[in-house]
Order: structure tokens, then sequence, then C-alpha cells
């Protein structure tokens, strides 16, 4: 599945001068929450009365090797089937297996 597509480009840009203090502050809080910083800037200058909530961490390292290779995984799988999508080529065999063990693996994760 393609990325949503944005209904209106963004054309404009608002360009700010920051102190490296005020940069590192708003580079910390826009990792906490698991956002770039022009992503969180952008969700604070627009939406004053939400602000952006934190994105769950991984505890461990070893969660955190976890969730990035299943990440690398998804953008993998996800190229596989944009290209089957274009083609019209059937799915391997192995691929639904493959999908199951995935899904184990995030259900355990998700449960502890």
């Amino acid at each position: 599945m393609d990325r949503p597509k944005r209904t209106e480009a963004r054309t404009k840009q608002l360009n700010l001068s920051l102190t490296m203090c005020e940069w590192e502050s708003i580079r910390q809080r826009a990792q906490v929450l698991g956002m770039r910083p022009a992503h969180f800037g952008r969700a604070v200058l627009l939406d004053q009365e939400r602000t952006p909530t934190a994105v769950p961490q991984p505890e461990s390292q070893f969660d955190r090797l976890v969730y990035g290779a299943l990440s690398r995984l998804g953008n993998n799988l996800n190229q596989l089937l944009r290209h089957l999508h274009q083609t019209g080529d059937p799915p391997p065999p192995d691929l639904e297996p493959l999908l199951t063990d995935i899904r184990h693996i995030i259900e355990r994760r998700v449960q502890r």
C-alpha cells in the first residue's frame, strides 16, 4: 500500500533562527517523541491545544535491535509488495510463513 497522498502540497517554508541551546532543546524533545525536528515544530505550531505525545521507546538494547530489524524487514516487504502489485506477479509461496513468523514476534513483543 502506498503512502496516502497529501491533499495539498506544502510549498511554503518558515525559516527560524535558533541558538544552539534552543535547537538542542527542540531536537531532544522531537527525539523523545520519535519525530524529526521539523515535524515536531509543525505539530507544535499548528496545534497549540494538543502537544505531541510520546511514542513508546524500546526499553532495552535487545528491544531496540528487534524493532530495528522489524523496521528494515517491513521496508523490504513493502518494496516486494509494491513490485508484485506493479507487475501482477503472484506472491512467492514462502511469503505467508514469513508473515506468520513476523506476526508472532510482534505479538510476543506487544504482550510484554
